[in-house]
């Protein structure tokens, strides 16, 4: 149990504060003050979900002003309490460091400012930290949204197929119902950039990204991985081992590490959750143990203290990796995540040219002992592999059973023999596949599995690619019908401790609806492409082609 080591306070509040941006549209602020005398650290919090939200804002913001900070939670341009036009992802950095001068000069701020938030608030702080006022001192970003191409709303070349959800949920200044749809009836319609037209609304926001599948002039405005060399400020960063946007942290904190100016005081926090972070988990019987859910608030406080408010000995000399690990289902602290002493170890795919499904003879293993120089499948965009998923909600991915998708012959599965001991995997995850299509362009999909002895093969961690997409998301490179290449699949990372007795399964498809569109298999632009071609691919595992799953296994 943490100890108080700051006082409490009762709380003021200030509604609807009009913060001028540089173009003097005003963003409605609420401000929450600790009674008491004053200056305060400041915690600028930018949103588009209602800075008045009584169940996720609200609450935070009178705890946080409990504990002696003064909490600014601002509505951001053209939603809710905001004037201007809502566009997503390109105001957020000018209008945040309109809103860091202008809080730097309230009366109640004593001139250091940390800035929170959770998904998209926590693009709006990477956005607003380049560039940052002096007054900002520190930053929280929490399961924050990456670069808008490997992730939201374009994943690497293909449509992130939740996105027309949040595009209809932030349609319009207040946010829309999106649980009337039934958004299984229309995950193979086609052209995606008329998606909007069919749910009936129109979204300018939409159909600009479907114009933009590449890495383009458009889409550059809203990058900011490529720039942690600059980083500046403390951070820390939060994430879910099952968060579909974990992608920022995964890059973010270890390269803030090794690049950034204050790579000294990086910080992070993962737990076993999903997008909804320091959630319970528990889909289909997965339950990660009583101590999943952890005072995730006096965490950020302490830090804050160190950070801002003048009071270090709340976090003393904690360890910058707080790591929740599955499996053995406990908390580790390490002095860095990947943990020091992390192995990147490689397994081999092998097969007698029969992979398919988990009924097929693919092996994974630490050395190749293949009968056979591949396997083959054919993909059907009309039919797509599916991806296990709560439709309708904005949650991908979980630790489901995959075995009703990998019982298909469109799938190939590769799995190693029983665990003699247990194996701690923890960190970035990679596949390095050897690849060809008969189509004119097509897609790859690999997902990490946790088999048990039951045979229940629980998902851990996937990505995908495309082929054209393989070498750069800013031009495509067609490879020849029936050429073999090799693809690389970031698969993000997990956390987990694999008992004895269980086994690894590495799945490759080329699809997984609806985390992804389906790939057409054409050179058609996602967006606008309709007609289908069916695709007979292979993956390659002789000694030519060593076709391999990279683990990062910790001593």
């Amino acid at each position: 149990m943490r100890e108080p080591t700051r006082p409490r306070y009762g709380v003021k509040v200030r509604l609807n504060l009009g913060c001028p941006a540089a173009d003097g549209v005003r963003l409605s602020t609420d401000v929450y003050l600790p009674d008491g005398r004053g200056p305060w650290p400041c915690v600028l919090i930018r949103t588009p979900y209602n800075n008045n939200d009584p169940v996720k804002k609200v609450p935070l913001a009178r705890e946080f002003a409990s504990n002696g900070y003064a909490v600014a939670i601002q509505d951001v341009r053209g939603r809710y309490d905001s004037e201007g036009e809502w566009e997503p992802f390109f105001n957020e950095a000018a209008d945040g460091h309109a809103a860091q001068a202008w809080l730097a000069e309230q009366e109640f701020c004593n001139g250091k400012i940390a800035l929170y938030g959770r998904s998209y608030e926590g693009f709006c702080v990477w956005m607003g930290a380049f560039g940052h006022h002096p007054a900002v001192k520190a930053i929280i970003p929490v399961v924050a949204l990456p670069d808008p191409v490997i992730n939201v709303p374009w994943w690497n070349g293909s449509v992130c197929w939740s996105m027309i959800t949040w595009a209809l949920l932030v349609h319009g200044r207040t946010n829309q119902d999106v649980g009337q749809f039934n958004w299984e009836s229309v995950y193979n319609f086609r052209p995606l950039n008329r998606l909007d037209e069919h749910l009936g609304f129109s979204s300018a926001a939409w159909q600009e990204w479907m114009k933009h599948p590449l890495k383009d002039e458009y889409w550059q405005r809203a990058c900011y991985m490529h720039r942690m060399p600059e980083l500046d400020l403390p951070a820390l960063h939060i994430t879910g081992w099952y968060d579909d946007d974990g992608a920022s942290t995964y890059n973010n904190f270890p390269n803030a590490r090794r690049l950034a100016k204050s790579g000294a005081e990086q910080y992070v926090l993962i737990g076993p959750w999903p997008h909804a972070t320091n959630t319970k988990t528990v889909v289909q019987g997965v339950d990660f143990g009583p101590q999943e859910v952890i005072d995730i608030n006096g965490f950020i406080l302490d830090w804050l203290d160190k950070q801002i408010g003048g009071r270090p000995e709340s976090w003393g000399d904690r360890p910058r990796a707080r790591i929740f690990l599955m499996g053995s289902n406990d908390w580790h602290d390490f002095d860095d995540w990947p943990p020091p002493g992390t192995q990147e170890v490689a397994y081999y795919l092998n097969s007698s040219g029969r992979a398919n499904s988990l009924f097929g003879d693919g092996l994974l293993a630490r050395e190749m002992t293949s009968g056979s120089a591949f396997d083959e499948y054919t993909y059907d965009p009309q039919h797509p592999t599916p991806y296990l998923y709560d439709a309708g909600t904005l949650q991908v991915g979980g630790p489901f059973d995959a075995r009703p998708v990998q019982r298909r012959d469109d799938v190939v599965c590769y799995t190693t023999e029983p665990l003699s001991e247990d194996l701690v995997i923890c960190g970035r995850v990679f596949a390095e596949l050897w690849v060809s299509s008969t189509a004119a362009d097509t897609e790859f999909c690999a997902m990490l599995c946790d088999v048990h002895e039951n045979g229940l093969a629980r998902q851990l961690c996937d990505g995908n690619v495309r082929l054209a997409l393989r070498n750069s998301l800013e031009k495509r490179e067609p490879v020849p019908p029936g050429e073999v290449v090799q693809v690389h699949i970031d698969l993000w990372a997990t956390g987990i401790r694999i008992l004895k007795g269980h086994r690894l399964r590495l799945q490759v498809a080329s699809a997984a609806v609806p985390k992804f569109a389906a790939h057409t298999n054409t050179l058609e632009p996602p967006g606008s492409a309709v007609e289908t071609v069916t695709a007979t691919n292979r993956v390659y595992h002789d000694r030519a082609h060593a076709s391999r799953l990279l683990l990062p296994v910790v001593a």
